[in-house]
């Protein structure tokens, strides 16, 4: 048990005896207790609830003291508890906000407290956890839910799949969707699901729904933002169990909700059912399927009251038929989704009980559907019925949010002595390269709008012309030009922008980074590099002048415009003295055409005698055929795992980004020039 330290303020000083009285009247002399904990303790936001304010001081009072507001399950430090004249106490919380670890006070009835744990007495349950496969960023909640519940099974579901890459495939647009009225952070801007210049964001869904930014997906992606004893229930098999699931539970589960009633026409196999409940515990027991997820899935569609039209009766020109669980409900340009839910209940299907014309029907026979489509074919959990790990589309919901609402909804129905007494199996998913922390939920609110309308350097253009969706461009200037000057503006007026303004440039690269930082906080990057010649571009014996980069010391070449011809070439070259020059190709052969890296610069004097000699460097260009494309990027790759070698030219040319560096950067860079999307300054 942790020690605390509590400090009381009393009114006076006053003597042992009356002090002592007092102790004992804590009601009327006491008007401030703090209790410091010694030991941290977690918990998080009561699930549920919305908007819960976080103040800098334990007060209702002041307005100004609102830090932040939180909806239910954000995760909390326990730092202390403050006890004020009010009926109720404070804890003093720390959290992360904006990524930043911040400090302060919410009431304590908006609290959900985990229970403290001697994580030291749980060394071979640790030690199960490890073989099974968790991450140690696992095992601190998963042992305390085994403190609280040690029947309960954890099972490692190691997938084998990349984090990285299961977060992108989920990133689909359409794939995962929130209301239209949440924060901007929580709303994707991807390509085709926001409108840059008008601000709106593309409906996916009626009702609004839109999709969900990549932080949100991570969020809800991660198994570890959801290892409690109400989400732990997202990864709780919900195949048919009638031992466990029992009108009892089911009850308490749809207390409050339009399931909470009696009926009088719920018949099916010549069966009448009397109420909501006992028709889904038949329900299940005919599908394979949890009753509780049934209600809870219904629920999630039809809302808690059920006045959706998929179930009225009454829709018009679909009167007479149902469609509980949505199914093949989605919206469409010329349909809305309730509409096209029920014209997939008219249709003939006696496999599924179809056309749904009564409520039980499309009760048991959509719970026969999600049966066999999702869970007696792999997707038996909330988490998998939204997160399709095999083929990533198919997936029973595009709310983000279902599988986690749904697992309270879940854990509810059972009783604690049910919780406490049976051996309930969860299958935790484990992904590779994972981050070392759960993901954070998304906070951020305002325009997510971070491009900018234009970019500019005065005097000089840029390379690529500048789009606000390109975010690298390049340009040379002479070597007298000691510094530039950089404007941007933003698109909208709530963004800023830093970067801009004068710029000194020393000899050589210079990389310049233009911010621009939404009012949401998301700030994307504007990369130029600006490259100041050499003091002196002239040959080792001064046969030649020349405005591309001449490196005397180790006979290099550079800064020639790739798929340059020999009379392109020697247009920025001006001989001395009689001097002349050729291009000659790896074969020793004289080039006219298509000068590539690796090619020689040869200078003859007017004698005819070699007077110097270059090698040709075409950054990007890493095979040397005087392109850049795909093969540069294979020829790479098999430099990097040491299948071929790289030196001399074609290895100055590996170097894409200008670094110093030949590695995964460089691919980055050929990538980008391939696409378009971004410019390898020669």
């Amino acid at each position: 048990m942790s020690k605390h330290l509590r400090t009381i303020r009393v009114k006076s000083a006053l003597l042992c005896f009356v002090m002592m009285m007092q102790a004992v009247l804590m009601c009327v002399s006491i008007q401030t207790v703090t209790v410091m904990a010694d030991e941290k303790r977690s918990g998080c936001v009561m699930e549920g609830t919305t908007d819960v304010r976080i103040r800098t001081a334990p007060d209702t009072s002041d307005s100004s003291n609102i830090i932040a507001k939180f909806n239910g399950g954000k995760s909390l430090d326990i730092l202390g508890e403050e006890f004020t004249s009010n009926s109720y106490s404070w804890y003093k919380v720390g959290f992360y906000l904006d990524g930043s670890y911040r400090e302060g006070y919410i009431a304590s009835q908006y609290v959900t407290v985990y229970k403290n744990v001697d994580y030291s007495q749980y060394a071979s349950f640790k030690e199960y956890l490890t073989e099974q496969g968790f991450p140690e960023s696992y095992h601190e909640a998963l042992i305390a839910l085994h403190a609280q519940y040690p029947s309960w099974i954890f099972v490692a579901d190691n997938t084998g799949l990349d984090w990285n890459y299961v977060v992108e495939k989920e990133n689909y647009p359409g794939r995962s969707l929130v209301p239209n009225s949440y924060d901007s952070s929580k709303k994707s801007t991807a390509e085709g699901c926001y409108n840059w210049n008008t601000g709106e964001y593309t409906i996916w869904d009626s009702g609004g729904w839109v999709q969900a930014s990549s932080a949100m997906v991570e969020y809800y992606l991660d198994p570890r933002n959801f290892l409690d004893s109400r989400h732990i229930f997202m990864f709780e098999n919900l195949a048919y169990n009638g031992q466990i699931q029992t009108e009892s539970g089911l009850n308490t589960l749809v207390s409050g909700t339009f399931l909470d009633s009696s009926r009088n026409d719920l018949s099916y196999g010549g069966v009448t059912y009397s109420t909501y409940v006992s028709a889904l515990i038949a329900a299940g027991s005919m599908s394979g399927v949890s009753p509780y997820h049934l209600a809870s899935r219904i629920i999630q569609e039809m809302g808690a009251s059920g006045n959706s039209g998929s179930i009225s009766g009454t829709f018009s020109n679909y009167e007479n038929y149902y469609n509980y669980y949505n199914i093949g409900a989605y919206k469409t340009s010329s349909a809305s989704a309730i509409e096209n839910g029920l014209k997939y209940a008219m249709k003939n299907d006696s496999s599924t009980l179809r056309p749904w014309s009564t409520r039980m029907l499309a009760i048991v026979g959509g719970a026969k559907i999600i049966g066999k489509n999702y869970i007696n074919a792999g997707q038996n959990t909330l988490y998998y019925e939204k997160f399709d790990l095999k083929n990533f589309s198919h997936q029973y919901m595009t709310n983000i949010e279902a599988a986690s609402s749904e697992s309270v909804r879940a854990a509810n129905g059972y009783s604690d002595k049910v919780k406490s007494e049976t051996a309930m199996t969860f299958n935790i998913p484990v992904y590779r390269n994972m981050p070392e922390s759960a993901s954070e939920y998304p906070s951020g609110k305002g325009s997510p709008n971070n491009k900018l309308d234009s970019l500019s350097v005065d005097g000089y253009s840029l390379t690529p012309t500048f789009s606000s969706d390109i975010t690298d461009y390049s340009l040379i200037v002479p070597n007298a030009t000691s510094s530039v000057n950089i404007s941007a503006s933003a698109k909208v007026s709530s963004a800023t922008v830093s970067g801009t303004g004068s710029c000194q440039l020393k000899v050589g690269n210079n990389d310049i980074t233009v911010s621009v930082k939404a009012q949401n906080g998301d700030i994307r990057k504007y990369n130029i590099r600006i490259v100041r010649e050499n003091l002196n571009n002239d040959g080792a014996k001064g046969d030649f002048k020349s405005e591309y980069n001449v490196d005397n010391t180790n006979g290099f070449i550079s800064g020639i415009g790739v798929g340059s011809n020999l009379s392109g070439f020697l247009s920025g070259i001006t001989f001395n003295g009689g001097a002349t020059g050729v291009v000659v190709g790896s074969d020793g052969k004289e080039k006219t055409e298509n000068i590539a890296t690796g090619d020689r610069f040869v200078v003859y004097d007017s004698k005819g005698n070699v007077s110097s000699e270059y090698k040709i460097i075409l950054y990007g260009d890493v095979n040397g055929d005087g392109k850049i494309n795909i093969l540069d990027i294979v020829t790479l790759k098999r430099y990097m795992l040491d299948m071929t070698t790289l030196d001399g030219a074609y290895y100055k040319a590996a170097d894409a980004n200008r670094d110093g560096i030949v590695g995964i950067l460089d691919i980055v860079a050929l990538k980008k020039n391939i696409l378009g999307i971004g410019y390898i300054t020669q």
